[in-house]
């Protein structure tokens, strides 16, 4: 096949034009479609096969040469388009200038026209006023002669056919002015009337039942269409009756009529008939249960939840309806919310809380928390609706809503009202508490020894700070302030106690079991006061949170005084009086009974307790009033200081009668004891003081905790090698007593060993190096006395345990201390 410039392939030709050049292809593509047909095959060189390149060259020579013709075609036409381009362009602002001007020519024109037309409007606009003058008054005329029609037909014949053709017309707006005309006739008749023309007063009277009569037809409509559903046909009497006389009487009966409203009358008539959920008025446990202060759980009334439930339910599904019925539906559902809580939620609140306070105090104001908080929700739930859903856009609702919530609960949540039952409650679970300690602790809450002590201790302390008024002015206010609180709270339990005795027809009879329950201090009963108290602050923050400052520190003073006071104050009463009791022992050998120490760690944990409850729980209710958070904090910090100093003074004269029984117990110590020939066991005095030692650690260790454990073993501890180092200067000590005095000494050691104190141990290392003095020969004595603890000691004291030795000569003891001087 031979390959020329006028022999290219059909296919390869049509790829060359303009108007559709290569095809689309790649230069790459364009190549391989010019040279897929020139392989030469079968011819070999040396057995290698090889390209023959003149096919190749001769295609693309042709194709170069139709290449370049297409070239200068294009350019040519290029240069053409070019021309033509410039030529559109010319002729497009030509056109663009002719119409501008003929824009800016219509412009003016128009503006002519307008003012043109504005003329005519100012001309005509008085025309059309007064057109829309006459028109009314027209309007007027016609309603005026129609109304005096009517009038006279009522007047003449009882009748007037056409407002009766209006009235059963199923036209709206024949209705609409049946109603207009109705409602005229009734004002002009009563102005009409007079006693000169009896038969006006005749026409009155027709007038009324022919309104009477239409309304109530158009009522009767209103209540079927309601039943139907029909709520565009609602909607039409709704708003004629509006039209009519305000439409006070198709609300009053689309309210009265709804079934959500007929629903609660027919259960007050059924009285519980038939199954439903139970209430808790009819569970006497339950009530037991909201009666004790131990119990936490969250009672609420089944019935009135799932009440509440129904109507968030059905107020929603009303509230759609009203607002397709009625053209302005605030009104009406104003009135139906109204409805709902005083006709429907009152009743069930109403019950329970008059139930409530048949019982306790303390179920009361249980129950009108937990209503309170559960109508709360549900009042909120609603206006939350109402808001979202555009009913209540002006907050109208949300007032009726939030006023109806608080008339529900007004009765019972006033001030003195609520709190005084609140406070009562309160005072109710303290002084039945206080009244079973007082009664097993009588004698000894009668005797008053802790408080007369306390009391004297305190006016030494005004009297030895008289000088200093300055500084002590604002304690002693302070203190006055506290006692003077003190005080009145003491006489409302006197006053409480008064009435509880006269109550009681017969001495009560002693039960063991309550005896041991109620005789001492309990950390049980003191978690329930607490409780109690928190419990009492979180309704107070709820129900009265205006009053939430004033309220909480009247709290506080019943827990501190009442309380603090009666029970607290009591065991330390009682205490003390124990403490007295036993101090007559000192002077015997009688066993000391300490179980009143128990009331140090007691009273303690106790005191620990109310401060975090007053500082978390109480004080944070006063924020924002400075005064009384100032005089909670007085109160409290007055309170334990006061609780402190009579822990203070009975363990001060706890360590003052064990003292005083160490002394006696040393005092039974024989002269001969340690003036003998033979070593024999412990001395009796020995044996004694070992084993009250032990008995006073027993005692302590499970009565006081770590801290107040080892200072007041210290103190014991101290005391006790005081008592030692003086009583070993009595007695005439030989080698062999010396000895026996050296296993007494020892026996004490281990004894205060047992106590884990390592300083206490060390320092009763002396009373060993003392017993050395009697053991060691005598020429030994000068060095031994400059070794150990001895060597502290001052020369007279040594001297004194020196010269009672039984071989001791006057004539030699400056030698033995001629070092010391």
């Amino acid at each position: 096949m031979s390959f020329s410039i006028y022999d290219l392939d059909e296919n390869i030709r049509k790829l060359l034009n303009l108007d559709n050049f290569l095809d689309g292809l790649s230069v790459n593509d364009f190549i391989e479609e010019l040279s897929k047909d020139h392989f030469l095959k079968g011819a070999e060189v040396n057995k290698l096969e090889y390209l023959d390149p003149k096919p190749y060259i001769r295609t693309f020579e042709s194709t170069l040469r139709e290449l370049k013709e297409l070239n200068i075609e294009s350019n040519q036409q290029r240069e053409q388009s070019e021309k033509m381009v410039e030529s559109y362009e010319l002729k497009h602002s030509e056109n663009v200038m002719q119409l501008a001007d003929q824009i800016d020519s219509t412009v003016s024109k128009f503006d002519l026209l307008d003012s043109k037309i504005s003329q005519v409007s100012s001309k005509i606009n008085p025309l059309g006023q007064s057109l829309n003058k006459i028109t009314n008054s027209r309007d007027r005329s016609l309603e005026t002669i129609f109304l005096i029609r009517a009038y006279h037909g009522f007047y003449v014949k009882e009748k007037y056919e056409p407002l009766e053709t209006l009235r059963l017309s199923k036209k709206y707006d024949d209705k609409i002015k049946c109603a207009k005309t109705v409602n005229n006739l009734l004002t002009l008749s009563k102005k009409i009337e007079s006693p000169d023309l009896p038969k006006t007063t005749k026409c009155v009277n027709i007038i009324e039942k022919y309104s009477e009569t239409m309304e109530r037809n158009l009522l009767n409509k209103f209540e079927i269409a309601s039943e139907d559903n029909n709520f565009e046909f609602m909607r039409e009497i709704a708003s004629i009756l509006f039209e009519f006389n305000g439409g006070a009487n198709v609300v009053q009966t689309f309210v009265s009529k709804n079934d959500l409203l007929l629903e609660a009358e027919n259960d007050m008539e059924d009285d519980g008939e038939g199954e439903k959920e139970e209430s808790i008025l009819d569970n006497e446990a339950i009530w037991i249960k909201l009666s004790d202060p131990n119990f936490v759980g969250i009672i609420k009334d089944a019935p009135t939840e799932s009440l509440l439930q129904r109507l968030r339910i059905a107020i929603k599904g009303q509230a759609r309806i009203i607002q397709q019925v009625f053209d302005n539906p605030i009104p009406v559902l104003k009135i139906f919310i109204q409805r709902v809580y005083a006709q429907m939620i009152q009743n069930k609140v109403s019950a329970l809380l008059q139930y409530s306070l048949s019982v306790s105090s303390l179920s009361h104001v249980r129950i009108l928390h937990s209503l309170y908080t559960l109508v709360g929700d549900f009042t909120k739930d609603v206006k939350e609706f109402l808001t979202t859903n555009d009913f209540d856009e002006e907050n109208e609702l949300s007032s009726i809503l939030d006023q109806s919530y608080y008339d529900l609960f007004i009765e019972y949540t006033s001030e003195n009202v609520y709190f005084g039952r609140e406070k009562k409650n309160l005072e109710d679970i303290i002084y039945e508490l206080v009244d079973k300690f007082n009664h097993y602790n009588e004698r000894a809450l009668s005797n008053q020894f802790l408080s007369t002590k306390l009391e004297t201790l305190e006016n030494l302390d005004i009297r030895g700070n008289g000088g200093i008024a300055s500084g002590t002015d604002h304690q002693n206010n302070d203190k006055f302030n506290f006692h003077f609180s003190e005080r009145k709270r003491l006489n409302q339990f006197k006053t409480f106690m008064k009435s509880k005795l006269d109550r009681q027809a017969a001495v009560r009879p002693e039960d063991l079991e309550e005896q041991k329950e109620y005789s001492s201090l309990s950390i049980t009963k003191v978690e329930t006061i607490l409780k109690s108290t928190i419990e009492s602050i979180a309704r107070v923050l709820e129900l009265s949170p205006t009053k939430a400052p004033e309220f909480s520190l009247e709290i506080l003073e019943i827990l501190l005084f009442d309380f603090g006071k009666l029970y607290i104050g009591g065991g330390l009463e009682v205490a003390y009086d124990q403490l007295k009791q036993e101090a007559s022992k000192v002077s015997s050998v009688q066993p000391f009974d300490l179980v009143y120490t128990t009331s140090f760690n007691f009273v303690s944990e106790i005191l620990f307790l109310i401060s975090a409850t007053v500082k978390k729980i109480i004080v944070p209710c006063a924020l924002n009033s400075p005064n009384i958070r100032n005089r909670m904090s007085n109160l409290t910090n007055n309170y334990i200081s006061r609780c402190e100093k009579s822990l203070n003074l009975i363990l001060t004269e706890t360590l003052d009668m064990i003292s005083g029984r160490i002394s006696y117990i040393l005092t039974k110590q024989k002269k001969k004891d340690f003036l003998c020939d033979t070593i024999e066991d412990d001395t009796e005095a020995c044996e004694i003081l070992s084993d009250f030692l032990q008995a006073i650690y027993a005692t302590f260790s499970s009565t006081l905790n770590n801290a107040n454990l080892n200072n007041v073993l210290v103190k014991v501890g101290i005391n006790l090698l005081n008592q030692l180092l003086e009583h070993y200067k009595k007695f005439t000590v030989n080698s062999t007593g010396g000895i026996v005095l050296t296993k007494d000494v020892i026996r004490y050691q281990s004894i205060i060993d047992e106590w884990n104190i390592p300083d206490l141990s060390e320092n009763f290392q002396l009373l060993k190096e003392i017993g050395n003095l009697f053991t060691v020969q005598a020429e030994l004595i000068s060095s031994l006395v400059t070794e150990g603890q001895l060597a502290h000691l001052k020369p007279f004291n040594v001297r004194q345990y020196v010269a009672k030795r039984a071989d001791f000569n006057p004539s030699y003891i400056e030698r033995f201390f001629s070092f010391k001087q």
